[in-house]
């Protein structure tokens, strides 16, 4: 398939799922060597960005250049998979900051002290379930989106499709309205 030229929809025909079946353990295994300090949740993430490294891979291989089909798939997808770690450790840094005594919903307006303690409370917990609960690409999606930017916007900056964008806010909206509910 790389060696016959194919590109846009005539790649992904037979010869590349083929190709992604042989190639599905070696981005496996180069996501599983970089994730040893990431939870469990970016795992999926973290697959995701390995099969963009794939898709990359596949579209920009040359052959006659000395190099293996599966060697240049391992460091694209090793590329991308550590760009994304980046991200993530930078962005973890970011959200350390602690719930400040001002930090109160919206339209909270009571100067009862058990109240606003209350109040307090449930945003401190919204951020604890938003801190451990959603992944990197969920955290980054619904910070983008709540700050008023479009889904293609957030799709270019993230370097995800649009409809990346859109899965990562219905799990983001799953996973808080069960904790609302629970």
């Amino acid at each position: 398939m790389i060696q016959r030229g194919e590109t846009g929809a005539e790649r992904f025909g037979p010869a590349y799922t083929a190709l992604l079946e042989r190639m599905l353990p070696v981005i496996r295994a180069r996501v599983n060597a970089l994730n040893k300090s990431v939870t469990d949740k970016s795992a999926e993430d973290l697959m995701q960005e390995g099969m963009l490294g794939f898709l990359r891979a596949v579209s920009c291989y040359k052959p006659g250049r000395g190099t293996s089909v599966r060697t240049f798939v391992s460091i694209c997808v090793n590329n991308y998979v550590t760009s994304a770690l980046r991200r993530y450790n930078k962005r973890e840094r970011a959200a350390e900051v602690e719930l400040a005594e001002s930090d109160l919903p919206p339209g909270v307006e009571t100067t009862d002290p058990q109240d606003l303690y209350s109040a307090m409370e449930t945003v401190r917990q919204i951020k604890e379930v938003i801190r451990t609960e959603l992944t990197e690409l969920e955290r980054g999606v619904m910070e983008a989106y709540l700050a008023g930017e479009r889904y293609d916007a957030i799709a270019q900056r993230l370097h995800i499709t649009i409809k990346a964008v859109d899965n990562a806010l219905q799990r983001v909206r799953r996973k808080l309205k069960g904790f609302l509910q629970g």
